[in-house]
């Protein structure tokens, strides 16, 4: 080890692996289901509302569960929203080898709280926010789309030079900085194999979610600015709805687009994107599959009986992550009138898949997969087979919740993708 480079990389990985979500132990996640029910039962009494048995009951009830979940995880949610489409470029007929078709379009989101409408400002003096589009290059009718919020900037996940990169721009994961995130979190980490999920007949739109910056006080600033007409501070929307709601937002532009299927649009993120992959569907009917891989607290991991990273944890070293709500019930997390099954339970009957690793405890594989069992009787209800593995390690991709758990730590390994899309072929294609 006596190239600088190396140790570098070895330095930066061992305090990667001590912090935030990154964060590694010895221990192994159980294989078998360990733990309590969650609690409340999703289909149990709720906010004064007596037990229901039939899908119009779980219709009337979803506003209830949607409500509770601001006030206690995320925040609350624009009251109205709207995107314009500001740009379409093409900017390589035969991007990946000829695979692909790639595309750059500029979307300005419009936030609304109590009346005051406020435009996303990603970079100074920018309202426009950039969604990179590859459509495989023969297609021949309307294709499903993977939607993907990214940890590296678009001009650095899709190497073409033709992708925009402001002059202000932030240098987040090329050069030496790539180098060390791919070989810490997996070759997929920033850039997901285009020539692979294209060859499978899927497009990519990858989505840099900068409109609301991953950093404490810049987040909390553009979180406060969005939502200038919402006065209470502690409910107030934190980034992870945030996110899902960009998500969304892309939606609204890729749906318009005859080449695309919009009844077979994914959202797709890894660890606090696997989060707001989750938040998207969850809200966003249009959503008609998920992705979530390595999501944890705040995610698909119950917050109550849980290992690894603690509410505690992740919303002090987070605070712009989820509301103030969230933070307070740090150490009371059995007086919360919700828990993360009920996240899974809006998705209900869509399919969705719960990435994990057995030895990524911090993010609680355990707590995911008893969250899937409780978010279970809902797509059941829903005529859906939702959760039919037994265990954490019994693979089934062709279920409505599919559990996907692979050896190693956290991060997008090559073992992924290939479970990513046998998941999209059971779902979207038939």
């Amino acid at each position: 080890m006596t190239n600088p480079l190396t140790k570098l990389c070895f330095l930066l990985a061992s305090l990667a692996l001590v912090s935030g979500c990154a964060k590694m132990t010895l221990a192994w996640a159980d294989l078998k289901p360990a733990g309590p029910s969650p609690a409340p039962p999703a289909l149990g009494a709720f906010a004064g509302d007596a037990a229901i048995n039939t899908p119009s009951d779980w219709e009337a009830r979803k506003p209830l569960i949607q409500e509770a979940l601001e006030a206690e995880v995320f925040g609350a949610f624009p009251d109205a929203s709207s995107t314009r489409v500001l740009d379409k470029r093409v900017l390589n007929e035969s991007a990946f080898g000829g695979r692909g078709v790639l595309e750059e379009w500029t979307l300005s989101a419009t936030a609304i709280f109590d009346d005051r409408a406020v435009v996303t400002k990603p970079f100074p003096g920018h309202d426009g926010f950039l969604l990179e589009l590859v459509l495989p290059a023969q297609a021949s009718e309307p294709v499903p789309i993977i939607l993907m919020e990214t940890f590296c900037p678009s001009w650095e996940v899709i190497s073409d030079p033709a992708v925009s990169r402001p002059a202000d721009a932030r240098e987040m994961g090329g050069g030496p900085l790539g180098g060390i995130m791919t070989y810490v979190f997996g070759r997929y980490i920033c850039t997901p194999p285009f020539e692979m999920i294209l060859e499978r007949g899927y497009g990519v739109a990858v989505l840099y979610p900068n409109a609301v910056p991953d950093r404490r006080s810049e987040g909390l600033a553009e979180l406060r600015r969005l939502s200038a007409g919402y006065e209470d501070d502690e409910t107030r929307w934190g980034a992870v709805a945030a996110w899902g709601w960009l998500f969304s937002r892309a939606i609204d532009a890729l749906e318009t687009d005859p080449r695309i299927d919009s009844q077979a649009i994914a959202t797709w993120g890894h660890s606090r994107y696997g989060k707001a992959a989750l938040v998207a569907a969850a809200w966003d009917p249009r959503v008609a599959a998920v992705v979530a891989h390595q999501s944890g607290t705040g995610g698909a991991s119950l917050n109550r009986e849980k290992k690894g990273e603690s509410v505690g944890d992740i919303t002090g070293g987070y605070p712009h992550w989820f509301a103030k709500s969230y933070a307070a019930a740090a150490g009371e997390e059995d007086e919360m009138s919700t828990d993360q099954h009920f996240l899974l339970a809006l998705i209900a009957p869509r399919p969705v898949l719960l990435g994990n690793a057995r030895r990524d405890v911090w993010s609680d594989p355990n707590g995911a997969f008893r969250a899937a069992m409780g978010a279970d009787p809902v797509y059941e209800l829903l005529g859906s087979d939702g959760l039919s593995q037994p265990r954490l390690d019994d693979w089934r991709p062709k279920s409505d919740i599919a559990f996907w758990l692979r050896p190693g730590t956290h991060g997008v390994v090559k073992e992924d993708w290939p479970a990513f899309l046998e998941f999209l072929d059971a779902q979207l294609k038939n």
